[in-house]
């Protein structure tokens, strides 16, 4: 009997490798399933074995917790053999845990999804074809959608193959599909098309968000910028000096770009301008130019401007004009200065380029002492309360910016807000021609210290009706001493930048459900083994180290059995 153990035993555990191995590297079904009938029926004999040649009741215990043990180390082994076979056979069911598959979705994604008020839905498009680029896509763009149902119960899914469901492209008026995955993101007449591109083509992220966001827009709002002053140009695709990633991105989020210019002849902002933008100055605005603004916003009109005091102390006026406006009508000082960094050596030198860079952060610890007045206002170098500010906590780079706070008085009816501040270790320089000709600087008595305000927030009740309610148009503006950092070359390298400006555009169009934290772009590319490669590495995995551990052990067994 002990003899009939032994090879039942030994024949059970080899079966078990052998269904393990003929599971990976061949999936064949039907000698999977005879190697496991076979242990599972040799497991049985051994069990019997094991309890019938126990003789006496002391002897039949010792053996029974020895067999027992064996049971229970079967039990694991067949337990590891069954999940070898479940990742095997059924790939979607697994966890992805790479950085792509870990991170979670953006603010302004969740935000979207949870204010979603009317029926989305997402066609996917993918071909039956034996491409493995193709399968992933398909495969990452179903859990990221999956993921994205979590937030809203008005987002459906449907997947179609291109091949077979030609009335669907036909009724939707689509006559171009990637071979990688296309995807319509579509709400009642309004659709958005998605084509996968690229040597890892997948569902981004952003390009998702900016889909839902224009399906589910009634209207586009108009962006007008100024242009006959110098203007930043917003089709200047220079990648330092122009503005087209601006564009780019505010058509993306559903608006409407267009340069305009003020006729001297007519000066009036266009009737079905929602926002006016002024992105630099490099010669003053005209009496009549900033009447036909005035008159804009009087009416419930919408600003946002972007300018940097040091350029216009260098016009011949020193930009006089547009100040004394800033203040008398809205409460905004902008200051005739430069913001400066104070050397960290406490040297008078330094190079000019690193004296002009301003960094703003969310980080509190810069502050620490210094708010025991106003807490909780501020959290780092934004403003906590506005609504525009309130959870930013992104990093802002600004080149050659100036000052722009709140006024000592205010007209009625007018609240001015700052928004953004530097950290202490700055001063306001007003000399900005000894700097720019000597590049040195220090601070000089009067002169302001650190921290100093850079953007503000201005609302004003107007006497023009909201349409047939009792309540008046308010007026908006948001003023930040600096232009650069809505350049190409300056989004490009902080992600706070464009944050800041689209959430500005959002909050000075009333799109206050758009002010969040964008999605970025994607990080990862995919990974594609092949057959083979997959293969061993699940192999590899799950059933060498298992086997080299068996193998001395059997070994040991023998040796101990011949040797009794």
């Amino acid at each position: 009997m002990r003899r009939a153990k032994t090879i039942l035993g030994g024949a059970t555990l080899l079966l078990f490798l052998v269904a393990a191995n003929v599971l990976i590297w061949e999936r064949t079904l039907v000698w999977l399933y005879v190697t496991l009938g076979l242990a599972l029926i040799l497991a049985v004999g051994w069990l019997a074995a094991a309890f019938i040649g126990a003789g006496g009741r002391a002897a039949l215990e010792g053996r029974a917790v020895g067999a027992v043990n064996a049971v229970v180390a079967s039990a694991i082994f067949l337990g590891v053999c069954v999940m070898a076979y479940v990742f095997a056979r059924y790939p979607d069911a697994a966890w992805d845990l790479t950085e792509e598959g870990r991170r979670e979705l953006a603010e302004q994604t969740v935000q979207v999804l949870e204010n979603m008020t009317r029926e989305v839905e997402a066609i996917c498009f993918f071909p039956d074809i034996d491409d493995k680029l193709a399968q992933i896509s398909k495969k990452k763009t179903l859990r990221f959608l999956d993921t994205c149902r979590k937030y809203t119960d008005l987002l459906t899914v449907k997947m179609l193959d291109p091949h077979i469901d030609q009335a669907s492209l036909t009724e939707m008026g689509i006559t171009h599909l990637s071979p990688q995955g296309t995807v319509v993101v579509k709400s009642g007449a309004r659709q958005k098309v998605i084509w996968f591109t690229g040597g890892s083509p997948r569902l981004e992220e952003r390009d998702f968000t900016n889909a839902l966001i224009n399906v589910l827009r009634d209207a586009e709002p108009k962006v007008c910028f100024l242009t006959g002053h110098g203007e930043r140009g917003i089709n200047d695709e220079d990648p330092v000096h122009g503005a087209s990633l601006l564009h780019q991105f505010l058509k993306s989020e559903s608006y409407r770009p267009e340069a305009v210019a003020i006729k001297m002849s007519d000066p009036e902002v266009p009737e079905d301008c929602d926002l006016l933008v002024i992105n630099g100055l490099a010669a003053e605005l005209y009496p009549e130019e900033l009447g036909a603004i005035d008159a804009y916003l009087d009416h419930g009109g919408r600003l946002l401007l972007l300018v940097e005091p040091w350029a216009l102390a260098r016009l011949p006026s020193g930009g006089e004009r547009l100040r004394t406006w800033l203040a008398d009508r809205y409460g905004v000082a902008l200051g005739a200065d430069l913001i400066l960094a104070v050397p960290e050596d406490r040297q008078v030198t330094q190079e000019p380029q690193n004296r002009v860079r301003v960094q703003l952060t969310a980080d509190q610890g810069p502050f620490q002492g210094l708010e025991e007045e106003t807490p909780g206002v501020y959290h780092g170098c934004y403003n906590a309360q506005h609504a525009l500010t309130r959870s930013f906590d992104q990093l802002m780079l600004l080149h050659a910016a100036g000052t722009a706070g709140k006024a000592k008085s205010a007209p009625r009816g007018v609240a001015v807000t700052d928004m953004l501040r530097t950290t202490p270790n700055y001063w306001a320089e007003e000399d900005i021609a000894g700097f720019t000709k000597t590049g040195e600087a220090k601070r000089d008595k009067g002169e302001r210290a650190g921290p100093l305000p850079v953007a503000v927030a201005v609302s004003k009740t107007t006497e023009t009706p909201l349409g047939d309610t009792q309540r008046m148009r308010e007026a908006r503006l948001v003023v930040v001493a600096n232009e650069g950092f809505a350049s190409n070359a300056q989004i490009a390298v902080a992600g706070g930048n464009l944050n800041f400006l689209l959430n500005a555009v959002a909050w000075l169009t009333q799109s206050e459900d758009l002010i969040a934290i964008r999605p970025s772009g994607k990080t990862a590319v995919a990974l594609v083994l092949t057959p083979t490669q997959e293969r061993a590495v699940t192999w590899i995995a799950i059933l060498l180290a298992l086997q080299l551990l068996l193998l001395p052990g059997g070994i040991i067994y023998l040796v101990r059995g011949r040797n009794r």
